[in-house]
């Protein structure tokens, strides 16, 4: 049958003819668009709780909520939402004011960035009073109107924009915080801290001498004139689905559900309320908050990793910086364990706040279930709560003082490792304990704090932020001076341990190298399918490298991407899309990467192909997932003709819908033969094409 169909679209010859005919082609599985992200599409994930500021603008609502905006149209009840990913040009949003007869949103940014956003929802940046320099904050405190003009009131001055040519008119710097700011019979009046002051707009405004002092009181003016944030009551149940809060310090996929902890602990607590957010699909949720200080009696805060039972998808851990870790069920606590009914142990043992500084971190389950923790500055480093409800406790004396312990894993040996990120006291711990829980006779263990590289240097210590074991078992650690791997991570225990900071040829002639990401402070290490690393930095963004780490495919910044900061905090990388999760100080993004993980062996079920059919006003890549690793990947026309070929990365591969030539290829049907590991070829799927 599916031959003659075949014979049948090429001789009608149309593309209307091959649409006519998809429905009828069972070869063809439906895979929507929606269905999954373009390769290299961004998407910001921000906070749009918490309404700190909105403007009324004819039936629609600006709101600005933890730093993000949008907008509620009550004539239709819909939501949009705005961002760097769309048609903003930066992120923290402090002040918005709107210019009713341009009908133009103004946007200040928390770095003095200014965004004019239009009815159109297109928007003209002015980042000139951003890269303006001057000594000081640049807050915007009060934006008045006149005509087409808008008075910004700073805290240096008066920054005047031109709504009709959409640029920066003028800035008169008073050196003063000012308040507020009115315009009448053209003749503007400032509030600052220390009186009323005034000047015609005839004259030149530029020069301080021609400002007057009018008067020391300026209650009345502001009762009349104030900044005013909330100019319209925010309805009920309309906040965008989103996460709580923008904080994603730690996070981790269990299954296809993002979890995500808010943090933390790095030199010193952050202080910030107990924050879990989880991701199912499109839906976000939060963890039960309220309450939790009445039933344990301390502060709820600062938690700093999160972990899903294998076996149950809604029981969870979380760890805090300091008051232990507590246990929850369908998102709501029910058991919360420190120094008082467990093992774990406080950092100040005698200190009026000890119950305070039971600092956990690194939940992990083993693969017998048993969940394992380490706890800092305390030679009981680590705990382990049996899958039978028993804690087990190890005493490790050498990590007495290894203080804020962080990140762990377990490899492919079943050897835990932890991570030290304080650095006088930094460094890398592995506990190889065979296996057997309960008996510490068989168990190895080793703290490293300086490491030797692969030219017999013996590096300084280093605060180790980071940890990943690669798909060929290399381990990978990021530390404040740059990345090291362990290549033979077997050799640990040996006095013989070396690691490798990799090299980069400057291809100049000189025959020298220069050591990759040195001296950058690595937070987050990530492998995708593809054992591709993604590096995130504390100030620089976030690098995908090649497997070796010699090629930097890509470096995402806030100038070059919508980043919403250059600071990663963390990386969690989706396991079966590859959609690449970065949090950043200021909030969650994601990219479509063009990798994803694997199949374990070839399935022709599993192989899909996105979109499919591809039809004429289609111009993107063709995806084609579910494949084994690093497959050998060609595409022929029906007539067995090589169209394209090439390797997978990890478990996918992406085809422009070009030929060798490169030119792009003619309606028809185009088949895709995937080899396995063993050189065994099928035919992996077909794709339509409609021109």
């Amino acid at each position: 049958m599916f031959p003659a169909m075949i014979h049948s679209i090429f001789r009608q010859g149309t593309a209307q003819a091959l649409a006519a005919t998809l429905l009828a082609l069972s070869p063809f599985p439906a895979m929507h668009l929606h269905a999954q992200k373009a390769i290299g599409q961004w998407t910001l994930h921000l906070s749009y709780h918490n309404p700190t500021r909105c403007e009324p603008a004819g039936s629609r609502l600006y709101v600005v909520a933890n730093g993000g905006l949008y907008a509620y149209d009550k004539e239709d009840n819909s939501i949009q939402t705005y961002s760097k990913a769309d048609v903003l040009n930066d992120t923290g949003i402090s002040y918005i004011a709107y210019g009713k007869e341009q009908r133009i949103l103004i946007i200040i940014y928390e770095n003095a960035n200014i965004d004019l956003l239009t009815k159109d929802d297109e928007t003209v940046n002015l980042a000139d009073y951003m890269n303006k320099e001057l000594i000081g904050e640049k807050r915007v405190n009060h934006a008045c109107f006149d005509r087409q003009y808008t008075y910004l009131s700073t805290s240096q001055g008066v920054l005047v924009v031109d709504l009709e040519k959409q640029e920066i008119n003028n800035h008169y710097n008073l050196d003063r915080n000012i308040l507020a700011a009115h315009v009448e019979q053209g003749k503007i009046t400032v509030a600052t801290d220390d009186g009323l002051y005034t000047g015609m707009l005839t004259d030149n405004l530029l020069d301080t001498g021609n400002w007057t002092k009018t008067s020391s009181d300026i209650s009345g003016f502001l009762s009349l004139y104030q900044d005013v944030p909330i100019k319209e009551e925010v309805p009920e149940g309309i906040t965008p689905d989103s996460p709580l809060r923008n904080y994603p310090y730690y996070m981790c996929f269990a299954g296809e559900r993002l979890l995500i902890a808010g943090g933390g602990h790095i030199a010193d607590r952050l202080y910030r309320p107990g924050t879990i957010m989880q991701l199912d699909g499109t839906r976000w949720t939060s963890f039960q908050e309220e309450g939790i200080y009445e039933k344990t009696g301390q502060p709820y805060r600062d938690i700093n990793c999160v972990v899903q039972d294998p076996l149950d998808t809604e029981h969870h851990f979380a760890a805090s910086a300091g008051e232990g870790i507590y246990e929850f069920r369908n998102g709501q606590m029910t058991n919360w364990y420190s120094m008082h009914n467990s093992p774990l142990t406080t950092a100040l043992p005698g200190y009026e706040l000890e119950a305070n500084y039971v600092r956990i971190n690194g939940l992990i389950y083993d693969s017998s279930h048993n969940l394992w923790m380490v706890n800092s500055e305390t030679s009981q480093a680590v705990h382990v709560l049996k899958d039978n409800g028993e804690w087990v406790t190890m005493d490790c004396p050498e990590l007495s003082e290894a203080s804020n312990f962080g990140r762990t894993i377990f490899d492919r040996r079943g050897w835990l490792w932890a991570t030290s990120s304080r650095i006088e006291s930094g460094g890398l711990f592995c506990l190889d304990y065979n296996h057997t829980v309960d008996d510490r006779s068989d168990d190895r263990e080793r703290f490293v704090t300086q490491f030797t590289d692969q030219d017999g240097t013996i590096l300084d210590q280093r605060a180790v932020y980071c940890i990943a074991e690669d798909k060929e078992g290399a381990i990978w650690i990021g530390t404040n001076q740059g990345p090291l791997v362990l290549n033979n991570p077997s050799d640990f225990f040996s006095e013989d341990l070396r690691c490798t900071r990799i090299k980069i040829n400057r291809d100049d002639g000189s025959g020298l190298a220069d050591v990759l990401l040195d001296n950058e402070t690595i937070n987050a290490i990530a492998v995708d399918g593809a054992n591709r690393k993604w590096i995130g930095t504390e100030s620089n963004g976030i690098y995908l490298l090649s497997a070796d780490g010699t090629e930097t495919i890509q470096h995402f910044t806030p100038d070059n991407s919508p980043l919403p900061s250059a600071s990663i905090q963390s990386i969690a990388i989706h396991p079966r899309n590859g959609e690449v999760y970065i949090g950043t100080s200021k909030g969650l993004a994601s990219y479509q990467s063009d990798a994803t993980e694997a199949e374990e062996s070839f399935d022709k079920g599993n192989v899909r192909a996105y979109p499919n059919p591809v039809r004429p006003e289609y111009n993107g890549p063709i995806t084609i997932t579910g494949m084994e690793y690093d497959s050998d990947v060609k595409i022929t026309d029906m007539a067995g003709h090589l169209v394209y070929q090439g390797r997978s990365l990890g478990g996918q591969f992406v085809w422009d819908g070009r030929n060798r030539q490169g030119r792009r290829v003619a309606s028809g049907v185009y088949i895709v033969l995937a080899a396995d590991k063993h050189g065994k070829e099928g035919v992996a799927c077909k794709i339509l094409v409609v021109r």
